[in-house]
């Protein structure tokens, strides 16, 4: 009997002494969810990024504003393209 209790007590010990990671991963998670400003691309990324997709005449309209604007020409005709700096979306207006 006395051997049983020193095996729990050795047991309870061990269980003690491992840190729960479970706790630590979810703060790990919500960071990395967390869009912080140093996560932003700058507008000359994003200007490359609008020229890669094929898009001729790129002429920056605004990198002030939360999206990113830009006159562009594709197959003749004039558009506008926005860019989200957060995400790296782009879709043409």
């Amino acid at each position: 009997m006395k051997k049983l209790a020193a095996l729990a007590v050795i047991a309870s010990l061990f269980t003690l002494a491992v840190p729960d990671m479970g706790a630590e991963a979810k703060v790990r998670i919500r960071i990395r969810d967390h869009h912080h400003d140093n996560d932003r691309i700058s507008c000359n990324t994003a200007r490359h990024m609008v020229k890669e997709r094929g898009y001729k005449v790129v002429k920056i309209k605004s990198c002030i504003t939360p999206v990113y604007q830009f006159w562009v020409v594709r197959k003749g005709r004039s558009f506008i393209v926005y860019v989200d700096p957060r995400t790296r979306s782009l879709w043409q207006g």
